[in-house]
């Protein structure tokens, strides 16, 4: 592919490094010369200096024949103005990463559309759906989360004597807003049909609702203690999206804010959240709010090294868990030699889904499965599409997928039947076997890569 990296920050100048050494014939864009000159030194790329947000730069750049481009610079405005304007040169596919998406989330439909991106993603959106992953690990063997939290996709191992083996699916008593979208048996990965029966042993891959999830994890027997009590240090973006999943999965959840405005700010959020305005690197505060009895001690706060002095204390403390959000990506690897569980990188997790979406081959693709034999796939009903307007059973989409959640444009989320009715700008989340992918994204009007 040809691939046009706007930005080489940690995020572009990691693209940059793992796509030339896949064999993508890559060109950088960026501002800082000293920048271009180390990358160019030492990849094999094309370099063109200046301001990607300006036409005569991505225009030396040849965005017009770029199969893909990254916006991904630390500056939300240029990376708006990139996608805009290589869109609207010719590059086929956009991906644009912002930190704050408070405004594209009130009105996704107009920025979409104006904008012209193909995929948005979020560094506080990522971190903060990693963060809260972290909490709640061991309870399943894997989960993700979608639409902001409200859809979850999690895998549970059936039990010997559970309650639905040697079941057919359509016999199942199942929570409302649960389905189960997919059955991993011996590594062979099902999409099941009514027909399919569910054997000790097989992993079956469950989305819905945190609630509904919740209830077909203590039907089935397998619910674990869990994460009841969390410690929160940090006001930021990240800090106040993590309460509140947090908070929705019943957790009580403390929050230790350093400057007062923040405090007050998450204070009127987060209602019915304890937020306390203090040092968290404060080992008498961290006594009296009985850190060390917590499940979870998260330092997210702006400033690494007091994410990694807080979490190493309230370790000492005896908390069980020490999560610890990094914003320099280099240092992962170090906080995890000093004793922290999970060391979280914001531009890491973007990195890694901008990977996944070129390795696919599908921008659309969110997650993979057994190694790339499913896929969750995420796809706009287009204006105009022949599945607009069409219920679910009658919309033609072959066996080996399932649509399993649909997000509209108010923001409703909906785990559908085969009588829900598919609108224009639906958001639907798409369990598929990697044989039917491309019939699926035909059907969507996707072009694949």
């Amino acid at each position: 592919m040809n691939i046009l990296i706007v930005g080489l920050g940690e995020v572009g100048s990691y693209l940059a490094k793992v796509l030339s050494t896949e064999g993508h014939a890559i060109t950088i864009v960026d501002p800082d010369l000293q920048r271009i000159r180390r990358i160019a030194d030492l990849l094999d790329v094309q370099a063109v200096h200046g301001d990607g947000s300006r036409p005569e730069v991505l225009d030396r750049a040849e965005a017009h024949a770029a199969d893909l481009l990254l916006a991904v610079s630390n500056d939300d405005r240029v990376n708006m103005l990139t996608c805009l304007f290589g869109k609207r040169m010719g590059a086929k596919k956009t991906v644009l990463r912002l930190r704050d998406t408070s405004a594209v989330r009130r009105s996704k439909t107009f920025f979409r559309k104006n904008l012209q991106y193909d995929v948005l993603l979020s560094l506080d959106d990522l971190a903060a759906a990693e963060i809260v992953k972290t909490v709640f690990q061991g309870q399943a063997l894997g989960a993700e989360n979608f639409a902001e939290g409200k859809v979850q996709l999690r895998r549970f191992q059936l039990p010997e004597q559970g309650p639905f083996v040697g079941q057919m699916v359509k016999d199942l008593k199942l929570p409302v807003g649960v389905l189960i979208t997919a059955i991993d048996r011996d590594h062979e990965v099902i999409v099941p049909g009514g027909s399919d029966d569910l054997r000790a042993h097989d992993e079956v891959f469950v989305l819905g609702e945190p609630k509904a999830i919740a209830a077909f994890e203590k039907k089935i027997g397998a619910r674990q203690a869990q994460a009841r009590r969390v410690v929160l240090f940090g006001g930021s973006r990240i800090g106040l999206q993590v309460g509140q999943t947090l908070q929705r999965e019943h957790v009580d959840v403390r929050v230790i804010v350093e400057d007062r405005e923040e405090a007050e700010h998450l204070s009127e959020s987060l209602k019915g959240v304890v937020v306390l305005h203090g040092d968290a690197t404060d080992l008498h505060l961290l006594h009296e709010e009985h850190v060390g009895e917590a499940d979870a001690f998260l330092g997210i706060a702006e400033a690494d090294e007091r994410n990694l002095m807080s979490c190493q204390l309230a370790r000492t403390l005896g908390v069980r868990r020490t999560v610890a959000l990094v914003h320099k990506p280099d240092y992962v690897s170090l906080y995890q030699q000093l004793g922290i569980d999970v060391a979280v990188s914001p531009r890491l997790l973007c990195a890694q889904r901008i990977l996944g979406f070129v390795r696919s081959r599908s921008i659309s693709t969110i997650a993979t499965i057994e190694e790339g034999k499913a896929q969750v796939l995420e796809l706009e009903v287009q204006a105009g599409s022949p599945l607009a307007d069409k219920k679910l059973k009658d919309a033609g989409f072959p066996r080996g997928c399932v649509v399993g959640a649909i997000t509209r444009e108010d923001g409703t989320v909906l785990i559908p039947r085969g009588e829900d009715q598919l609108r224009a700008h639906d958001q639907m989340v798409i369990f598929v076997l990697d044989g039917v992918v491309d019939t699926v994204l035909a059907l969507a009007g996707v072009e694949r890569e």
